[in-house]
């Protein structure tokens, strides 16, 4: 996956900010033609908020699962929302992410555990647009599908394996 934007600076530079994910050389930001790698904050869902200084212009690559985004001086390029740093999730949220894809690997394997992460994804956004209710609703839909699929779809596959 790759995005790509032209930032101009306050001398009227235009600098080329490229951000390609995964493949061989992993995730990275490329700044007129300089790679630099991106590490994920989080083990479960690709979350990075990397700063990029520019003469007159701050920006922040700010990629949340498949979601990637640039802000400029504070606001964000796609939407025009203001800018607000991964760093200020709460705590609680990343003990429910962990929850909910350990929780559903444990109960219904790698399915489970992938149902976590997407919710997970939408759930972290969620709370950085100040919606905690969304995200605890997500969450409780991830266990409540892990829960499911472990009590109605599993026993279905160990019937036709007999």
């Amino acid at each position: 996956m790759k995005k790509e934007w032209n930032v101009t600076d306050s001398a009227g530079n235009v600098h080329k900010v490229q951000c390609k994910m995964g493949g061989f050389g992993g995730n990275k930001v490329i700044i007129d033609n300089d790679s630099y790698k991106l590490k994920s904050s989080n083990w479960f869902i690709v979350v990075v908020d990397y700063q990029i200084n520019l003469p007159g212009a701050v920006c922040n690559l700010v990629i949340i699962g498949n979601n990637i985004r640039l802000a400029v001086n504070g606001v964000f390029l796609d939407d025009g929302k203001p800018y607000e740093p991964v760093s200020n999730v709460p705590v609680w949220t990343w003990i429910l992410v962990a929850v909910s894809c350990i929780g559903g690997f444990l109960f219904a394997g790698i399915l489970g555990m992938c149902i976590g992460a997407v919710c997970s994804m939408f759930a972290i956004k969620a709370v950085l647009d100040k919606k905690a209710g969304l995200a605890v609703g997500l969450f409780v839909l991830s266990i409540a599908i892990t829960v499911c699929i472990m009590l109605f779809v599993a026993p279905l596959f160990k019937e036709i394996q007999v």
